[in-house]
């Protein structure tokens, strides 16, 4: 398959879904789970091309290991994401422009991935973040598209200006000489510029207020694609800040910690702070999409650490974690978007008791928290071990216990819709819901499968992983037959499954044959002579964590802050304008003329 037809037919595909979702929105829909199907095949023969290059107009493009890796995480969570979108048609403002934007950003994003200058990639990276601008104001609230453009505009200013500035030093805009090219002060302005836009579109602290603004107010169909999918976008502006320029050898005269250059530290910090942030806004979101965004929030620090480490261990723990956030992350999601689709709420104190209605959905659910929260036998278990093994080796401790809080707290967030939506009481309106159909339950399953997978088998991920370390002059991690091998220890990843497979049956085999309690209605319980006259009043998903929250409530908020912010740059905007503009021209003329002159003899001074 020639990447060229892909990008093509994709655009196209776009372009031919904004007409037909005109004459036919169902029909719209399924062309979009055609053209997403028809990418993630196109690009899974595409590994046979890995190492050409090759131009499209003024484009160009050079296949590689690294790029045909995000490329197929991102199309995954396209093309399964997409089943849903048939459905939601008829719920969707403008089914046609979002049909036309949806394949549009996924066009873009496997031009970036693939793209071998900066102007390649600039251009694709823009394509991306105006089709999602556009997509995310779809749904419930415009205001969050307005927060994901600032903040996106932020990283995308500051791409713009690492470019201009590489190519002026080096002359080239093709990445990997531009990159090559760069010593002392313009290499550390580059590189911190350059990676700026990583960190804002992975939503690392500061810039993760975007998550929950737009995870929890897009299109249910599209949330997870901008968790699954699009942060990892930035995760690859991080490969390329330490693969393809040479952060370390830049940063090696500079102070280290623990053996590692400062500045780098200080991002691995960062995701550090992300970790504990996301982890601790998350237990106390009461909307189960905005609660799954600060737990992207948290999955994020992750994945920066382990690139940024560079290492045999780690760096393949964050790269195998894209897959398994992308894959637990994404089902968890749809999970949510199905029982949305059947109760048209996100809110976790207006759902419960859905098991008995979409029990299917509760066990994606099951799956998909199990594994971002790192319990094995999935696939998140094995991508944490292999992070918290490379934080050990390199003596790490900080990060360590950031890592660890994390993925204890998780198991606090996730366990939240876990019992408010699938395990609370059933609201009086859901009792004649039933599960999605087939068509939305498919891609569920896959996701759900892989999930499964990764963690029982995950040396079929990592054995590509290797591929990509050995490509960046990295000593690949060690791996024998389903076993992985560290300094401090080994993990059988199939033993591990077998242990809890066991313990499984052993709990199954006691539920079945043990005496059963007595089923009784909902309604009959003794309650202090108190009447209980409808299931709403026994529901307490409401402030479920309210003695832990307090313990950090009055805790600075980051959103509070730019609030602030731009409070004050609107009342020094006011300031100026009373200043130097008005209704009297002569007031402008005048101003003006005095900083042309004063211009013109600072030039001259010069």
């Amino acid at each position: 398959m020639n990447l060229t037809i892909i990008l093509a037919v994709t655009v196209v595909l776009a372009v031919v879904s904004f007409f037909i979702t005109r004459l036919n929105k169902k029909a719209g829909g399924f062309l979009t789970v055609i053209a997403s199907l028809f990418a993630f095949v196109g690009l899974f023969l595409l590994k046979g091309s890995i190492g050409g290059e090759f131009s499209i107009f003024y484009f160009s493009f050079k296949i590689t290991m690294v790029g045909w890796y995000f490329a197929l995480i991102m199309v995954l969570a396209y093309s399964m994401t997409s089943f849903f979108n048939p459905f939601w048609m008829d719920k969707m403002m403008y089914p046609g422009s979002y049909n036309f934007m949806y394949l549009l950003s996924m066009a873009g994003t496997i031009g970036m991935f693939f793209a071998k200058d900066f102007i390649t990639l600039f251009i694709f990276w823009e394509t991306v973040v105006w089709s999602s601008t556009f997509i995310i104001q779809l749904g419930k609230s415009r205001k969050a598209s307005y927060v994901y453009y600032v903040v996106s505009a932020i990283g995308s200013m500051a791409t713009l200006f690492a470019i201009m500035m590489a190519y002026s030093v080096s002359g080239t805009f093709v990445i990997s000489e531009a990159f090559a090219g760069l010593s002392g002060g313009a290499a550390i302005a580059v590189f911190f510029t350059f990676i700026l836009s990583g960190l804002a579109k992975i939503g690392i602290f500061p810039f993760h207020v975007w998550l929950p603004a737009a995870h929890g107010n897009a299109p249910h169909t599209f949330s997870p694609v901008l968790s699954g999918g699009l942060v990892k976008m930035g995760a690859f502006i991080a490969f390329l800040s330490v693969t393809a320029f040479p952060a370390y050898e830049i940063f090696s005269g500079m102070f280290k910690v623990m053996g590692t250059p400062f500045p780098i530290y200080f991002l691995m910090a960062l995701g550090a702070i992300s970790i504990i942030v996301g982890t601790l806004m998350a237990i106390k979101q009461e909307d189960a999409k905005k609660l799954l965004a600060y737990s992207s929030v948290a999955n994020g620090g992750y994945i920066l650490i382990g690139i940024l480490m560079l290492d045999q261990v780690g760096f393949a723990g964050g790269m195998m974690h894209l897959v398994n956030h992308a894959v637990a992350s994404a089902a968890a999601f749809l999970a949510i978007a199905a029982v949305a689709y059947r109760t048209g709420t996100t809110k976790m104190s207006e759902m419960g008791g859905m098991i008995h209605r979409m029990p299917v959905t509760y066990i994606v659910y099951l799956v998909a928290i199990i594994s971002m929260a790192g319990i094995p036998p999935m696939g998140g278990f094995v991508s944490k071990w292999l992070i918290f093994q490379g934080l050990a080796d390199k003596g790490m401790l900080f990060l360590a216990a950031a890592a660890f809080f994390g993925s204890i707290g998780s198991f606090m967030y996730v366990f939240r819709p876990l019992s408010a939506v699938f395990l609370g009481q059933t609201f009086t309106r859901d009792l004649k819901k039933k599960e999605v159909g087939f068509f939305m339950m498919l891609p569920m399953l896959i996701l759900t499968a892989l999930s499964i997978l990764a963690g029982v088998f995950p040396n079929t991920i990592l054995r590509v992983i290797t591929e990509i370390q050995a490509s960046v002059g990295i000593s690949p991690v060690t791996l024998a037959e389903n076993t992985i091998v560290t300094v401090n220890g080994y993990l059988d990843a199939f033993r591990v499954f077998i242990v809890f497979g066991f313990g499984f049956t052993i709990a199954f085999v006691i539920f079945i044959v043990r005496r059963k309690s007595k089923k009784v209605e909902l309604m009959d319980t003794y309650t202090s002579a108190e009447f209980i006259h409808t299931r709403e009043l026994l529901h307490y998903s409401s402030k479920f964590y309210a003695p832990f929250e307090r313990l950090y409530d009055k805790a600075p908020d980051t959103m509070k802050l730019y609030k602030k912010i731009a409070v004050k740059i609107g009342e020094l905007g006011n300031l100026t304008e009373s200043l130097f503009y008005g209704h009297k021209p002569e007031k402008t003329v005048f101003w003006v003329m005095i900083t042309g002159i004063f211009v013109v003899i600072i030039g001259g001074v010069v």
